[in-house]
């Protein structure tokens, strides 16, 4: 029998996920002997990012009228606006993107070139330009490094089997015709089995299931993973799901997908194999019973032979491991945790799970682990790094814990940095010990603090995770968490930080009156809507919530510096912050030699030789903070889409004024990767930074009442990198090696 296992399109880039790999050793061991890995979600990107491929849609985007239409205008109004604001830095820089991306690419991939911060830098703005490139040839869908959205909603079944057959607007139906389904018709599987584990893959997952009925209709497709559980039962509903696909996995995916294996090869049909939602020969749909958890200590090491380790976008790779399954804690109110894994919590044994490290650490020649877990037990925390430094492994990991204070004492954390934890990412969620009562967190938010002072004493770099928006949190507490988290920039390096929504799952929408929630606002036309904006009697307001949040991102990006300029990368590209971490050694050494390394402001400012520049009839910067300034305007919450829904599109169209024509000077910085708007005023100023002159010298030309703002403005050309110091020889140095 053979069997193709697929992870489609869309996941981060970095890292292998741990979904494939952990089927296919449970059917490889299990006597299913040709089980082929297929990432298309890293293959898919990998094709996207060649310049061959760039150009194509450069040459779309072109035939559909461009950027000159909008200029023509005779203003914008809000999705001109949109337009305006991508196609603009498409004109300009498209073609020098197209022709760098696979130079951007290898820059990822290669760790003398990663660990050059400005190289670095550069790479990881040029594939964001790239996507973007891509994003409109396809407008007004969205794909980026952390996410793929379309018009068409996953939270309506109609919407996503629509857009698997829309080729104007999903990519992945040309690209799957293409690529993924000419290799699948050569492996010619009897059974393929997709995992979807984000919404993002929802609509790729089944674009694809829809090609494979079409090419070859008995073949057993089946899907399975995360999302599965939170809208499996709602999707079987509908018919047109049984048009594209056999079975469902419910829960864990590994005993179910053996079964569905053998009765497939077998010449029979699912019915009796449990967490599996299957349609009958008479065309009932049948949810057949919750099999009983497997015992995850019986469970082989995740196999990733087969899938392309080196293509990830990573200069070493990045292996993830699961140690447990669910949460020993299980108590927080918001969490929805038992809706993808089952109830119950199981651990495998300390000694597997050091084991498993060095069997993957020989067999793929890497020292680098992601813990994929939900918290890092007590037992574990306290016996799993003595196990590692025992065992002489020479590895580096980070994980999720939760803030247990008794456990991470002074001698637990010396532990855990000596056995190569470089990273845990905490739960924090609020510094109100009345809302994290609410929740059911069961910790003292001051212990936390001093918790994370041992942490960071031992050189661990610290993530939290903050919850905005929690029904009955008040303004004023919401604030007080983002100052106490603010007077902890020394010790917190990132904070992750989100809106509360009422998950229909969890035990908050269940009690909704014990969280003085009046009112919940289900949309009609999503039948497979999992997440819902509420109102509650007490605390802050939604709007508020949603106001708060953009404050809070703005506090981080002024006061974080992992979260300031394009350092965000590191945050946004999962596991490149680790890496980093990891080749400086510590949070210390790396802010000293990269994150806080800035233009010297002094000396006579010299104009950045290798621009590409344009002239815009609208002001582009305020293009932008218009865009910005309305992200909580919306009138409908955008749950796992960051696409403002048509109707308030129109709305919006309606109701704005249009941008009045004003002139402005879009600047693409070649060196860096950066893109600039200037008004005419600062464009001038830029022009006579020749590099002769001082800043005064520059400025003196300007009326004295704004001379002031003009030498703030000669400051910031050069904190941008626009203006350099004539002289500066190490910078230079590291600029010509990108360029080289």
């Amino acid at each position: 029998m053979k069997v193709a296992l697929v992870f489609p399109p869309q996941g981060h880039f970095t890292q292998p996920y741990l979904s494939l790999p952990s089927l296919a050793a449970y059917l490889r061991t299990n006597g299913v002997e040709q089980v082929e890995q297929i990432d298309a979600n890293i293959e898919a990107y990998d094709y996207f990012l060649t310049e061959a491929r760039m150009n194509l849609a450069l040459g779309r985007i072109d035939a559909g009228g461009g950027v000159a239409g909008l200029d023509g205008a005779g203003g914008l109004g809000f999705t001109q606006m949109e337009r305006y604001q991508l196609l603009t830095e498409i004109d300009l820089a498209g073609s020098e993107v197209a022709a760098r991306v696979e130079e951007a690419k290898e820059v990822l991939r290669t760790p003398e070139l990663f660990y050059d911060h400005e190289r670095y830098l550069w790479a990881g703005r040029t594939v964001e330009r790239a996507l973007r490139i891509l994003s409109a040839e396809y407008w007004p869908t969205r794909l980026t490094a952390h996410n793929f959205v379309m018009r068409k909603r996953i939270e309506s079944s109609a919407e996503i089997v629509a857009a698997t057959a829309d080729e104007r607007e999903n990519p992945y139906v040309e690209y799957f015709r293409e690529f993924t389904l000419p290799r699948l018709r050569a492996l010619d599987p009897d059974l393929v089995g997709i995992s979807i584990t984000f919404g993002a893959q929802a609509i790729p997952a089944l674009t694809l299931a829809r090609q494979i009925r079409e090419w070859k209709p008995d073949c057993h497709i089946t899907v399975g993973g995360g999302l599965l559980a939170y809208v499996g039962q709602k999707l079987s509903r509908r018919p047109e799901t049984w048009e594209l696909i056999d079975s469902m996995v419910m829960l864990e995916g590994e005993r179910p997908l053996l079964e569905i294996c053998r009765a497939v090869d077998e010449g029979r049909g699912v019915a009796g194999i449990g967490n599996v939602i299957h349609r009958c020969a008479t065309g009932e749909v049948v949810e057949e019973p919750e099999a009983q958890p497997l015992n995850i200590q019986e469970l082989p090491t995740p196999d990733f032979d087969g899938l392309p380790l080196e293509k990830y976008l990573s200069p070493e790779l990045v292996l993830p491991l699961a140690c447990t399954r669910g949460c020993y804690w299980g108590k927080c109110v918001f969490c929805t945790l038992h809706t993808v894994i089952g109830p119950g919590y199981r651990g495998r044994g300390i000694d597997q799970t050091v084991e498993d490290l060095a069997k993957l650490s020989e067999k793929y020649g890497t020292k680098h682990f992601y813990l994929a877990i939900e918290d890092l037990p007590p037992n574990m925390a306290r016996a799993l790094p003595r196990k590692i430094i025992e065992a002489g492994l020479d590895i580096d990991w980070w994980c999720d814990a939760r803030l247990e204070h008794d456990v991470f004492d002074e001698q637990v954390c010396e532990d855990l940095a000596a056995s190569g934890c470089r990273r845990i990412a905490f739960g924090y969620e609020s510094s109100s010990q009345r809302v994290l009562d609410k929740m059911c967190k069961g910790i003292d938010p001051q212990a936390s603090l001093e918790l994370m002072q041992r942490v960071h004493d031992a050189g661990i770099s610290i993530t939290l995770y903050v919850m905005i928006g929690f029904p009955t949190e008040t303004l004023e507490e919401a604030r007080e968490t983002l100052a106490t988290v603010l007077r902890q920039r020394d010790i917190v390096q990132e904070v992750s930080a989100r809106v509360f929504y009422l998950d229909e799952s969890s035990e908050v929408y269940k009690r909704r009156s014990e969280f003085d929630i009046a009112e919940v606002f289900p949309d009609p036309t999503a039948d497979l809507q999992v997440y819902y904006d509420f109102r509650a009697n007490s605390g802050m307001s939604r709007r508020e919530a949603r106001d708060l949040y953009l404050e809070f991102t703005r506090a981080l990006q002024s006061h974080f510096p992992v979260f300031q300029n394009t350092n965000m990368l590191y945050h946004e590209l999962k596991s490149h912050y680790f890496l980093y971490l990891n080749h400086f050694g510590s949070w210390g050494a790396l802010l000293e030699n990269v994150l806080v390394g800035e233009a010297d402001p002094s000396g006579r400012p010299l104009r950045a030789a290798h621009t590409l520049e344009r002239e815009l009839r609208f002001d582009r910067a305020v293009v932008d903070e218009r865009l910005t300034s309305l992200d909580s305007e919306t009138l409908r919450p955008r749950y796992q889409s960051d696409l403002i829904e048509d109707t308030d599109r129109e709305r919006l169209d309606a109701e704005l004024e249009p941008l009045a024509p004003f002139p402005s000077h879009l600047v693409y910085d070649v060196r860096s990767g950066e893109l600039h708007c200037l008004s005419p005023g600062a464009r001038d100023l830029l022009e006579r930074c020749s590099g002769g002159r001082s800043p005064e010298e520059v400025a003196a030309y300007v009326p004295s009442e704004q001379r002031a703002a003009a030498l703030e403005c000669i400051a910031e050309l050069m904190r941008t990198g626009l203006a350099r110091p004539a002289r500066n020889p190490q910078r230079t140095t590291k600029i010509e090696e990108v360029l080289s």
